[in-house]
């Protein structure tokens, strides 16, 4: 259509077809990259939706919102046009997606394809852009045949009955997404004027992927392990890995990613940043192909970029999943599973990737199913997954093989040695504090309770006691949280340090560290054997003496760990008291624990969670939700960004110049911008729903961001690093020490 080359695509002049060029242009270099997990079918699919999909932009009043004067001012019928979108009730704006498809010729697309990808690439047009606009076949063809009928001849008024309704099957659907989803992510590049962020970054530095630089690292110093071989050997499967702690998972990941675009998960946002850390320093990765996600990330890659302009194109290019490596949550590429309209570029992408998930069993059992529901729509994509745990108990493996992803037969690396622990567990109300005390003197003593309250309780009781006694957990603000992070990190390394680390579950397998003995509430077996894993991580124990000292105090039991699991971690568990714990021992435990026949028998909460959250995502309908809903469903974690008032007040000056700048954001350059968000990221922190302090926050602080303060007491010393955060006694004077 030599239109094409007259009619606007944007109000900046450029044309349909010169958009529409460098879309197909950015096609080609994609299909350069990655073009080889792609069929001849769909890739053809692809191409026709990118060639078509801003053909409904040659509407007369799509020009006339796009100020093309030359072409609006010059029509004959002028007038006829302007009473035909007036009396449709349309004067300023119309969708041009919902017109695109009749310029299509069926036959010739059914040629092309076949007719149920033809129906695909019809619908993908209709919807590639998600907006809420309300407009009826009636109006439809009204317009096509009073406007571009008249303009451009013989078009298809008949397209609405080759749109895809709500019954179409996974297979339907994943087709529809990778097709939608392409020419999205194509679409969003090519609609970028300034063209200033990378479409898809190449995985390879100085022609080597993240695989060989890792596969360097550890060849120059030893050989490889087992597992790592096997990673290695099995990077073109599915695989799913039970590795003790320790052993190199890892590594054994990074592997199997090999040249692939891979997406690293992880359960907590603390062990994406050091992930990040990882990869980009241990290994000599370059940076700039390693990304970050999750809810702060533009917070840590504004700290880690120096430049401004450079942190915000790498948080947008992130947020388009342009980079090689993604280390992330998975709320930032799970969401999918809910087959909302706007999700699709998530699917398309994993599609041509590669992507781990690492301590599956870490999650809550309905998360658990949305994630295998996720992988099984990835491997119908195409898309490659490894599972790499130090846990996997036999139920969750019973949901994979259920549902029927194809994956290599689940594959065990134990340590036979070195034997890391003993194990002491008995009913108590409290810990053996004398004990704790004791060994502190000339120990490295890690203690994990299972809720901050506890934690602090436990630090009231020690903290005058021993020389060094220090409290970490989630609820000191970011800034004084990750000093925290920084030094027991530090602690743990310096061998000639000793003490006790009071802590909850935010070091069960977010930090790599390393203490002598270890003393923790009874918890899930799964979460007890990552515990264990702090303690002796490396080394071989041979003392008569526990190292492990675990109390049941029931603390957490059917509010922290869902009740039947936490029974049985620990009816079972005391068969291993007063004994070396073996890998093979641990492995027998969560077997036990987590028998898939046992819970089905017992009707166990747990089991049924997760039959029940993958049936309601198979015989979802599609479309029905929208993207917040599926979001915020994913996880379902509600919670309350709050600064404590103490904190406010100390740092007045500073929080009115930030609300100054968030208040009036166009006056200000964007590194302003990024500076008071992060300023008040970093002295916030977060309530959980059912946190009763939440009921406490004040009304929001900032405009455009839901921060609050709230009067309970908050302690630390910024020189020695003591305090307890976010105190439960509300603070009568909002005193800082």
């Amino acid at each position: 259509m030599k239109e094409l080359y007259q009619l606007y695509a944007k109000s900046n002049g450029e044309t349909i077809r010169q958009h529409t060029d460098k879309l197909l242009n950015t096609f080609e270099e994609f299909i350069q990259l990655y073009g080889h997990h792609f069929s001849a079918l769909i890739l053809s699919a692809i191409k026709y939706a990118c060639e078509y999909h801003d053909y409904g932009k040659a509407l007369y009043l799509f020009q006339k919102s796009v100020k093309n004067d030359k072409f609006t001012d010059n029509l004959s019928n002028k007038d006829e046009l302007e009473k035909l979108y007036k009396d449709n009730g349309f004067e300023k704006y119309i969708p041009h997606n919902y017109f695109s498809p009749a310029f299509i010729n069926p036959k010739e697309l059914k040629k092309q394809t076949d007719e149920i990808t033809a129906r695909i690439v019809f619908t993908a047009i209709y919807y590639h852009h998600n907006r809420d606009f309300d407009i009826n076949k009636d109006q439809l063809k009204n317009i096509i045949e009073n406007d571009l009928i008249k303009r451009f001849g013989k078009l298809s008024k008949k397209y609405l009955g080759e749109i895809l309704g709500d019954s179409i099957n996974d297979d339907m659907w994943c087709n529809y997404a990778i097709i939608l989803g392409m020419l999205n992510k194509l679409d969003y590049y090519a609609s970028d004027i300034k063209q200033k962020y990378p479409f898809e970054i190449s995985g390879e530095y100085h022609n080597k992927s993240i695989g060989d630089y890792v596969y360097e690292t550890i060849t120059k110093k030893y050989d490889l392990r087992d597992v790592q071989k096997y990673m290695l050997e099995n990077r073109d499967e599915n695989v799913i890995i039970t590795a003790s702690t320790g052993i190199g998972k890892t590594e054994s990941a990074l592997l199997w990613a090999d040249k692939s675009k891979l997406f690293y998960t992880l359960p907590l946002k603390v062990s994406i940043n050091a992930m990040y850390d990882r990869i980009s320093t241990m290994y000599g990765y370059d940076k700039d192909k390693v990304t970050l996600l999750h809810s702060d990330s533009i917070s840590i890659i504004s700290n880690i970029e120096e430049d401004t302009e450079k942190a915000m194109m790498k948080y947008d290019s992130s947020r388009r999943f342009s980079y090689p490596v993604t280390i992330c949550t998975i709320d930032q590429i799970f969401s999918f599973v809910y087959k909302y309209r706007g999700c699709e570029m998530l699917l398309a992408t994993l599609k041509y990737s590669k992507v781990v998930i690492d301590e599956i069993q870490s999650y809550d059992p309905k998360v658990i199913a949305k994630l295998i529901y996720g992988l099984y729509l990835i491997t119908m994509c195409g898309g490659k997954f490894a599972i790499i745990t130090a846990t996997m108990p036999p139920v969750i493996m019973y949901f994979i093989d259920k549902i029927k992803i194809a994956h290599m037969p689940e594959e065990k690396f134990l340590l036979e040695k070195p034997l890391r622990h003993k194990i002491h567990y008995e009913q108590a109300d409290k810990f053996d504090f004398d004990k704790i005390i004791e060994y502190g003197k000339n120990k490295k003593v890690l203690v994990i309770c299972n809720t901050v309250k506890s934690a602090d309780n436990i630090y009231d009781e020690l903290k005058e006691r021993g020389e060094y006694v220090k409290l970490l957990h989630a609820k000191f603000i970011k800034k004084h949280q990750k000093i925290l992070e920084d030094e027991i990190l530090k602690f743990a390394e310096n061998k000639d340090m000793t003490g006790i680390w009071i802590s909850t579950q935010i070091v069960e397998a977010s930090l790599d560290i390393d203490f002598d003995v270890l003393f923790t509430e009874m918890c899930t077996a799964d979460s007890l054997l990552q515990r264990m894993g702090r303690c002796y991580r490396k080394r071989e124990y041979d003392s008569d003496e526990p190292n492990v000292y675990i109390t049941d105090n029931k603390n957490g039991c059917g509010t922290v760990y869902i009740e039947d699991i936490y029974i049985r971690s620990s009816e079972i568990l005391p068969k291993y008291n007063d004994c070396m714990f073996s890998e093979n021992d641990k492995m027998e435990y969560i077997n036990e624990v987590y028998d898939t026949n046992e819970l089905m028998k017992s009707n166990s909460d747990y089991f049924n969670k997760i039959k029940n959250e993958i049936k309601s995502l198979q015989y979802a309908i599609p479309f029905k939700m929208s993207s917040i809903e599926a979001k915020k469903n994913l996880r379902n974690i509600i919670s309350y960004k709050v600064i404590p008032e103490s904190i406010y007040n100390l740092h007045n000056d500073e929080f009115k110049k930030c609300y100054e700048i968030l208040k009036n954001k166009r006056n200000y350059a964007i590194d302003e911008y990024i500076n008071a968000v992060r300023y008040i990221e970093d002295h916030s922190t977060n309530l959980g729903q059912y946190d009763v302090r939440k009921d406490e926050k004040c009304n929001s602080l900032f405009e455009g961001l839901d921060y609050y303060t709230l009067d309970y007491k908050y302690s630390f010393d910024e020189e020695t690093h003591i305090g307890k955060g976010l105190e439960f006694v509300k603070d009568e004077d909002s005193n800082y020490i």
